[in-house]
């Protein structure tokens, strides 16, 4: 071991020994360690069983409540006859300080016919719980069944209202299996959990819409029974965000007492990746208050002006239980403001000691990655190459893994000074995207005319890569195929940033290339990959992140970006993951400022959250003389664009590798073209969601009379080595299965 890494090593080995086992991340962990304290203001219900005669003079529960202009109003549901015979309609009350209610002459306000029950009613609401009207109406969501249908099944509906007690009629069925819905409008989306009644034991599940009608269902529970304290099913979930997190109370029977029903609470950044309370149940029934002896669930919970959190929720006495649910009554918690979450922060105070947690977080995240630790030979074969204006593309295929072979284009000027090295980067690639498509095979001509290399490797799924020879596919998109790979403990992202190192073993072994001067360059999936191998991969010098945020809005994405982001959260936050790459690593990270593909909110929250890391990373890179190599830059009104190919990219690469073909004033004087006239010029059809002005046919991009590649030219495979195991995700999967998840 040199001398100066030996130096490190005490400091190095201290480091891991003091790392703490992180199971949430920071933001969620405060609330986790923090009490909660729920006090109950009132002496009795404040609202309790209807008069004999009233439609809620049996059962009372599910309460739904709203504060506008300093009044309260609480519907809530509520039924006669017998438990058998239940059918609920929803009834009003009205109250000025949220305790003292009285109920409204007209109850009940709403009622389906027949058999149907309104069950769980719940407002459009404010990340922070409060109502929120559009078009000057209330939206409301609710569930129903019949009692008397043995299939049990329960149905999502919709209705609206300008006063609250009158409504129009229910919306046909929007979805099936929903209970107790909780809906929060966060900028663009409707964010919807619920308890799935499909199956049993019942679970919370996630779903989102675009207008409230067209859900798109989580494919996965988000919350399932797992705590000593739980017991039955899962239900009642209400979800408020405060401080960026999100906070669930849900309801489960109670191990600790029969008969019984309490609250459990849990955080999330994202609403899909939950924590439950180590101290749960966090509210539970009160054996000295008669009416709420046993139950205590189907709450609503919001946050007030002057901070604190206040719940409604549904009771119910002692056995014999004649009444389904028995009273509603309040709580408060004044103060839920827990300490504030302190963030691991990257060590600047001395290089030594930036090197060495570096080291150790890079060693984690590899793991949490599942990056293979030894390598096989690459075992190069070149398969021929072509010339087209100057630029010659070779063709390759190596060994990325056993049983994982790739095929791969290297483009490089066809002339250059005799004995010089050329700078280098590695192009990575959005879903769909592959060494063929239009702005990869653009970017690739287009770095070659600047005197770099630039290796273009079908990802996994794509192109040579798939069966079929397809593009376009996202064959390693499917939630299957991630479920297996990390079975055998490797992840999908893991996979495309492997194979990304792998081109850099390439790339050094070749006597052309400048090893010192290697970057990579990628958009969307591919700008993930990037500011993968900005964190993790010591040798490169420079990264174009395009097309993606460092901010927890990349966790509600596919499986292949959520799965490695939620493993990071864990134990970093943005900022550090961004320091990573200090202070060796250029990082620049390009967007379109109206791109809703990433800022999926469409509020500017991915670029804000962007900017505070790279604020924070820029600490780093500072307090190690690299000052400006990070940095996050935007077009203004652009969207989702191949913005590595645009001049300020270039500009960005000549400072960071060298451009040897082409000056800085050469960069900056070069004419522009419009990508949509360019695709249609060259008869290139854009996929239906980036081909429109916004995104894709919007960008422009330096014109150096570069012309498309058909994919035919481009292929390095034989024909009858199309679909062989060693290059698809089938292959690849079966060779993870045989080898174990030792592997």
């Amino acid at each position: 071991m040199p001398p100066n890494l030996r130096n490190l090593l005490p400091l190095f080995l201290l480091l891991v020994s003091l790392a703490p086992a992180v199971s949430a991340p920071a933001e969620i962990q405060v609330w986790l360690d923090t009490p909660q304290h729920w006090r109950r203001d009132t002496d009795g219900p404040i609202l309790s069983l209807g008069e004999p005669g009233t439609f809620d003079d049996t059962h009372i529960f599910a309460p739904m409540v709203a504060v506008e202009d300093g009044r309260y109003r609480l519907w809530h549901c509520g039924s006669t006859g017998s438990v058998a015979e239940r059918v609920f309609r929803m009834g009003l009350s009205i109250s000025d300080d949220g305790r003292r209610f009285t109920r409204h002459p007209e109850n009940p306000v709403y009622e389906l016919s027949g058999a149907r029950s309104v069950l769980t009613p719940t407002l459009l609401r404010t990340p922070a719980g409060l109502p929120l009207r559009e078009n000057g109406s209330l939206r409301m969501w609710f569930s129903t069944t019949s009692f008397t249908d043995k299939s049990g099944l329960h149905t999502l509906h919709e209705a609206s209202s300008e006063d609250g007690v009158s409504w129009a009629p229910a919306s046909p069925a929007l979805m099936k299996n929903v209970y107790a819905p909780t809906i929060l409008k966060t900028g663009r989306h409707y964010q919807m959990w619920h308890t799935d009644v499909s199956t049993t034991p019942w679970t919370i599940r996630h779903a989102s819409s675009m207008d409230g009608r067209k859900w798109r269902l989580t494919p996965y529970p988000v919350l399932e029974l797992d705590q000593d304290w739980e017991k039955g099913n899962l239900f009642y979930p209400t979800v408020i965000q405060k401080g960026g997190v999100y906070l669930m109370w849900y309801g489960a029977y109670w191990t600790g007492r029969p008969n019984t029903t309490a609250l459990g609470f849990a955080a999330s950044i994202d609403g899909l990746q939950w924590h439950k309370h180590p101290g749960n149940p966090v509210f539970e029934p009160d054996p000295a208050r008669p009416w709420e002896s046993h139950y205590t669930t189907s709450q609503s919970i919001m946050q007030l002006p002057d901070g604190s959190l206040r719940m409604w929720y549904a009771s119910r006495k002692k056995p014999p239980f004649r009444n389904k649910y028995f009273a509603i009554n309040t709580a408060v918690w004044e103060k839920p403001e827990p300490k504030p979450a302190r963030l691991a922060a990257a060590p600047i105070e001395s290089l030594p000691a930036f090197r060495a947690w570096q080291s150790v977080t890079r060693t984690k995240l590899n793991a949490a990655l599942g990056i293979p630790s030894k390598r096989a030979p690459l075992a190069p074969e070149k398969r021929g190459e072509i010339e087209r204006d100057g630029v010659v593309i070779e063709k390759w295929v190596f060994t990325s893994e056993p049983g994982s072979r790739i095929p791969a284009v290297l483009y490089r000027p066809a002339e250059r000074p005799a004995d010089s090295r050329m700078p280098a980067i590695v192009l990575t690639f959005g879903h769909g995207g592959s060494k063929s498509q239009w702005q990869y095979n653009f970017a690739g001509q287009l770095y070659a005319r600047m005197g770099l290399a630039c290796l273009a490797m079908d990802p996994l799924g794509e192109e040579e890569r798939h069966a079929k020879g397809r593009l376009g596919t996202r064959a390693h998109d499917p939630r299957s195929v991630s479920e297996r790979a990390e079975k055998a403990g490797r992840l999908i992202m893991g996979k495309l940033v492997f194979d990304t190192m792998r081109g850099i073993d390439f790339l050094e072994t070749r006597e052309d290339i400048d090893h010192d001067k290697i970057g990579v360059a990628g958009n969307s999936l591919g700008g993930a990959v990037a500011g993968w191998m900005a964190a993790l991969e010591p040798r490169i010098k420079m990264a174009l992140v395009c097309g993606w945020a460092y901010h927890d809005i990349s966790l509600r994405t596919k499986f292949c970006t959520m799965l490695p982001n939620q493993r990071m959260r864990q134990l970093l936050g943005w900022g550090e993951y961004a320091s990573l790459a200090a202070p060796d690593c250029a990082v620049m990270i390009m967007n379109g400022d109206a791109d809703w593909v990433i800022d999926r909110e469409d509020d500017k929250s991915a670029w804000t959250g962007t900017d505070r890391a790279v604020k924070q990373a820029g600490r780093t890179y500072e307090a190690f003389d690299a000052g400006g190599q990070v940095r996050a830059w935007y077009e203004a009104d652009g969207g989702h664009r191949p913005y590595f190919a645009y001049k300020d990219a270039l500009e960005w690469i000549h400072r960071q590798l060298g451009t040897p073909a082409m000056s800085l004033d050469r960069i900056r004087e070069l004419p522009t073209l419009n990508s949509g006239d360019y695709c249609d010029r060259n008869g290139i059809r854009l996929e239906r969601l980036y081909g429109t002005p916004l995104h894709q046919r919007g960008a422009t991009l330096p014109d150096v009379g570069i012309r498309p590649i058909p994919p035919g030219e481009m292929a390095a495979l034989r024909p009858d080595e199309l679909g062989s195991a060693e290059f698809t995700v089938a292959g690849w999967l079966n060779s993870l299965d045989a080898r174990g998840p030792a592997n």
